[in-house]
């Protein structure tokens, strides 16, 4: 998916053309509560303590150096205040200057709010000529006239953050410029985690056996960590070449520069799914209440998944009982009981099978249904698929394609709720999950800087 940029321009003038970026996870959320998540996700990743970060501070010299201005910073966010965490060029705002010594600001003073807001990049050509913005402490103290930022999102989608760029000088900022932003703050981001991933405290001593398995699994969790920042820089490299940045294309390397970003966005995104799976000690992270779109959730797993259906020309739908999208689950849980079932299903699913899932209410509960639908063979599931969900004992070792349906149980399982097979036999059988709702309460009252960006769209 893509989204828009949200460009804060002089009514009159053309905004910088759209851009791709990642769509956060937390859209349609409240600000309390995307606030609340971003808190979480600031601290699971280490960062509340004000160390430094040397791929943060690299990242801020090449976005400084690569467009020509004087200031770069990297700022994470909470409710009240945004934090400097890296920077290049603070000195240029005046010796002993309050922010180079602070190294903070009042979230509602400076312009990084509205990039948290949107969680889509910011661009302002000449801050003076936007009344609003032109009273802002950080042009009225600083005299920042020009300003550029990306989102700084988390390997999960979360936005904690800004990567931005600041002149004291009026300067338009080119698709080029706004395009090396977003690949810095990935490459960025993505270097924290590869590093702290590696950097994690060893388990308690185990036999030998399983030592062993985990010492394996802390690889596999660091080598699929590494394979981020490579396919990162494909993926930004591919994006720049396709909107002809650097010079026209053939039809030939339009092609084949399709093809090769296709193919990144597709291990991207199974690399993403491999970090999540988190295999030491997932099962036993406490949950986390959140408002899940179930809707908007399951054709996220979908799309992800859709390069490799049509490999098989397997087709993967989904619908929702109206009425019925959203519901307070743990939405990281949920996203990979989906991603594995599905998964494991296409895998013993034939060619040009039809994978359907039907969300809708059972009492209290959600409920998720998977079959099959194949034009020669009619609704059901795979043999392999009911052989599993039926066996008593685990199968010492069941085979590799129909693991994600062992996971799956165990994630339903911590989850509080349980998986059954309706029908009688193979030719309709289906698979059914049921997730109870989290008690928990969210807040939907927005808080003052929501409020005040509201009121600035609309001036």
């Amino acid at each position: 998916m893509s989204v828009s940029v949200f460009s804060v321009v002089p009514e009159g003038k053309a905004a910088i053309s759209p851009q791709t970026w990642p769509c956060c996870s937390l859209q349609g959320l409240s600000w309390v509560e995307r606030q609340r998540r971003r808190s979480q996700a600031i601290a699971a990743l280490n960062l509340s303590s004000p160390s430094s970060i040397p791929a943060w501070e690299e990242a801020v010299q090449m976005a400084a150096r690569f467009l020509g201005v004087p200031i770069a910073v990297v700022t994470l966010a909470d409710s009240q205040t945004e934090y400097v965490r890296a920077a290049y060029g603070l000195s240029s705002l005046g010796v002993g200057n309050p922010l180079s010594q602070q190294r903070q600001m009042p979230l509602a003073e400076g312009l990084g709010v509205y990039i948290l807001d949107g969680e889509q990049s910011v661009v302002v050509a000449d801050t003076l000529e936007n009344p609003v913005l032109a009273q802002s402490h950080l042009v009225m103290t600083y005299g920042v006239r020009a300003y550029g930022g990306v989102p700084l999102m988390t390997g999960q989608g979360i936005c904690i953050g800004t990567l931005a760029v600041m002149d004291m000088q009026p300067r338009s900022f080119t698709a080029q410029d706004l395009g090396f932003l977003a690949m810095a703050a990935r490459w960025g981001m993505g270097e924290y985690e590869c590093h702290r991933a590696t950097c994690l405290t060893p388990a308690p001593q185990t036999p030998l056996d399983s030592l062993a398995d985990r010492v394996r699994l802390n690889l596999t969790s660091q080598l699929t960590q590494e394979l981020r920042s490579p396919l990162t820089t494909v993926l930004g490299m591919t994006t720049m070449l396709s909107r002809e940045i650097y010079g026209p294309l053939t039809p030939k390397q339009r092609e084949y520069t399709d093809i090769v970003h296709r193919s990144s966005q597709t291990l991207m995104a199974l690399v993403e799914e491999l970090i999540d799976l988190n295999p030491l000690g997932a099962e036993r992270a406490d949950l986390v209440p959140t408002t899940v779109d179930i809707e908007a959730l399951g054709q996220q797993v979908l799309a992800t998944l859709t390069p490799l259906a049509d490999v098989r020309a397997q087709n993967l739908s989904l619908s929702v009982e109206p009425g019925e999208s959203h519901w307070i689950l743990d939405q990281r849980v949920v996203k990979q009981l989906l991603y594995h079932l599905v998964f494991s299903i296409m895998q013993v699913a034939g060619e040009s099978a039809n994978l359907r899932i039907h969300a809708c209410r059972r009492g209290k509960a959600l409920a998720l249904t998977l079959w099959l639908s194949n034009p020669w063979l009619g609704e059901g599931l795979p043999q392999e698929v009911v052989a599993v969900l039926q066996a008593a004992p685990v199968p010492h070792q069941p085979p590799g394609s129909l693991l994600g349906i062992l996971l799956g149980q165990q994630l339903v399982q911590h989850h509080g709720g349980r998986m059954t097979l309706q029908g009688s036999g193979d030719s309709d059988c289906r698979l059914m999950v049921l997730l109870p709702g989290l008690e928990t309460t969210i807040v939907q009252t927005e808080s003052a800087p929501a409020a005040a960006i509201e009121a600035t769209r609309h001036r």
